[in-house]
């Protein structure tokens, strides 16, 4: 009989639940059953090896005795030794050390008894100084285009290829050619006579709209800011975008109270707002150098000593924008430079004041061949931030940060070595200090919507080369005396003869003691700096919607630095070359900055604005294509740098 709907449902649940407590009673006669053949397995086992240890640690009582302690008893008062009936005898002083006196620890006493103790004078077993070299080549290559959305926008790889010809132009803009980087041009005198010669007469372009300034010889020291002589140089921390400004102390001071992660009155993900950035880039090459390897308050040269300083800056800007009033970021240029010279007698020197004796002793350091401190860095950021962006403003709040990227090339060299009280150089005596910057900026910007930066004039480029030459010790240059002459000529072996020509040297009277350097070859000192910069962030930013007018954008707030700080330690010292001296101090600060003048811009705007009035009916992509051509033709018979990228 066939059971009804609800029937049949009971009778599947009473068959489920007995086959459950069916399933559930195996299995505990199943464990009950395991669980007997493991006790019987274990049953089985031997039981298991015990290790008992016992160690007797108690001192048995009785059998040791504290030791006694008694304070020992006074010495008796010896009487005073008597006078000595005899001369005094002075303290020993030994200079040679070959002799068989100074092969003893302590020497024999001399017959007759004295009060005064022997001296004895070891000569210091001294390493002299090595060579100290480096070389750092530090490069950063970006890129960063960014396309959001469909439009007609710019060619991206043309934008590029123009970048790469204006960063040539930037470079035939120096003073000279590009330094070298290898050590044996330096040790030439050709090259170094070449090089002299280009620093008498530097090349300038013939290039309209370049601005140069140059400063040769005693004209070149102090700050000098884009040609001009001021009391300070500007601070890179106070002339940064306020892009990049921190945050006000205050509320610094505020969150530093409670963890970040606290504080939830904001969205950690989003601001309130709308915000478009495409610019934001910060690049900053450094290079700090601190060389005080060898010195001396008198320095014999052999042949001639050469010293030349050169800074040769350049800064190329194009920053043609195409957009509304006050879309124009501008862009501010700086080049400083400061070069010094701070006096600083030895001081090793004035304890000596008051005494007019030659010195007891000397020790000399021998250098074999060629002394050489040199640096070599090179830093090269290459970044391209070309961004396009067509898109709708209409969200509640909005973020496109296509820029904003950050980049450092940093190094920090210290170099310290040792003084003395004459060097005497075979050779010459060789002094190069180059530093050479290059910074190259394009932020030709198409903007249609939003309100820019710009219009709040917090939204400039700065761009900066910065150079720092400090010398520590001044030189003052003299002839060659005779009898330093005489005593450079003698050589290792006959090295007696040289430290009874110099201790006998009334120059050096007054001196307790006289360390000499000795160099057979030349010393070098060469310090060379190439730093390059080039940063494209052309960018095309085309903005629609309801709150595409509240829209901040940032297409400009670049920051570009070179930073170079070369401090060279040392003391006041006297140069006496027998070839004679040769200085020479070159500034060459170069700059072309191609951007539209107010009339331009006035005239570029009503141009723009013309177009988009004109193309009302026509959709977006083909309005932002009106403004991209009216952008194309912004070149005058008067812009040197659109000229020569033409």
């Amino acid at each position: 009989m066939a059971l009804d709907g609800i029937t049949e449902t009971i009778a599947h649940f009473v068959g489920t639940f007995e086959l459950t407590i069916e399933q559930a009673r195996l299995r505990d006669q199943y464990e009950e059953f395991s669980a007997l053949r493991r006790k019987a397995e274990i049953d089985g086992l031997d039981e298991p090896t015990s290790i008992n240890i016992k160690a007797d640690l108690d001192i048995p009582a009785g059998e040791y005795k504290a030791l006694p302690f008694n304070f020992l008893p006074s010495q008796p008062e010896l009487p005073l030794p008597k006078a000595p009936v005899g001369p005094v005898h002075e303290s020993v002083i030994i200079l040679n050390g070959d002799s068989a006196e100074s092969t003893r620890f302590v020497p024999d006493s001399v017959s007759g008894p004295s009060s005064a103790p022997e001296l004895i004078i070891l000569r210091p077993d001294t390493v002299p100084l090595g060579s100290a070299m480096t070389f750092t080549v530090q490069k950063v290559v970006m890129r960063d285009n960014d396309t959001v959305g469909e439009g007609d926008f710019r060619d991206t790889e043309a934008l590029i290829a123009q970048g790469e010809e204006m960063m040539d132009m930037a470079l035939s803009l120096h003073a000279m050619a590009a330094p070298s980087l290898s050590l044996a041009d330096y040790k030439s005198t050709e090259m170094l006579e070449a090089l002299a010669e280009q620093m008498l007469a530097p090349a300038n372009a013939n290039i309209d709209g370049v601005t140069v300034h140059q400063f040769h010889g005693n004209d070149a020291l102090g700050v000098i800011v884009n040609g001009k002589y001021v009391e300070e140089a500007p601070i890179w921390t106070d002339i940064l975008p306020a892009f990049h400004q921190p945050d006000e102390a205050g509320e610094d001071e505020a969150e530093a109270m409670l963890p970040a992660e606290w504080d939830q009155s904001k969205d950690p993900d989003f601001d309130e707002g709308h915000l478009v950035v495409t610019g934001g880039n910060l690049a900053i090459n450094a290079v700090s150098a601190s060389v005080g390897w060898v010195d001396a308050p008198y320095i014999a040269v052999g042949g001639q000593a050469i010293s030349l300083t050169a800074i040769s800056q350049v800064a190329l800007v194009s920053d043609w924008d195409v957009g509304a009033p006050g879309t124009g970021s501008g862009t501010n240029v700086i080049q400083s430079s400061k070069i010094e010279v701070e006096g600083r007698d030895a001081p090793w020197l004035d304890n000596g004041a008051g005494t007019t004796g030659q010195p007891d002793f000397i020790v000399v350091d021998w250098v074999h061949g060629d002394l050489v401190v040199a640096n070599f860095v090179k830093q090269v950021i290459d970044a391209t931030d070309i961004d396009n962006i067509q898109t709708e403003i209409s969200a509640a709040s909005t973020l496109y940060a296509l820029g904003d990227n950050e980049m450092f090339n940093v190094t920090d060299i210290v170099q310290l070595g040792s003084f003395y009280d004459l060097i005497m150089i075979d050779g010459n005596m060789i002094s190069v200090d180059m530093l050479y910057q290059t910074n190259a900026l394009m932020d030709d910007d198409i903007i249609s919507g939003g309100m820019p930066g710009a219009m709040a004039g917090d939204d400039e480029n700065v761009i900066m080369n910065d150079a720092s030459v400090k010398t520590v010790g001044a030189d003052t240059h003299q002839d060659l005396q005779q009898n330093l002459s005489d005593a450079m000529a003698l050589d290792q072996t006959d090295v007696d003869a040289l430290e009874n020509a110099l201790l006998n040297d009334p120059l050096f009277a007054g001196m307790e003691q006289l360390r000499v350097l000795k160099i057979d070859g030349d010393l070098l000192q060469v310090n060379i700096v190439e730093q390059v910069t080039m940063m494209l962030d052309q960018d095309q930013i085309d903005l629609s919607g309801p709150s595409a007018a509240d829209t901040d954008v940032v297409a400009g707030s670049n920051a570009l630095l070179n930073s170079v700080n070369l401090t060279k330690m040392g003391v006041d010292s006297t140069v006496m070359a027998a070839d004679g001296s040769y200085s020479d101090l070159l500034l060459h600060q170069a700059s072309l900055i191609d951007v539209p003048d107010n009339q331009e811009i006035t005239d570029m705007t009503n141009e723009a604005i013309a177009a988009i009035m004109a193309d009302m009916s026509v959709p977006q992509p083909d309005a932002a294509q009106a403004l991209d051509a009216q952008s194309t033709d912004t070149t005058t018979p008067d812009d040197g740098l659109q000229s020569m990228l033409a």
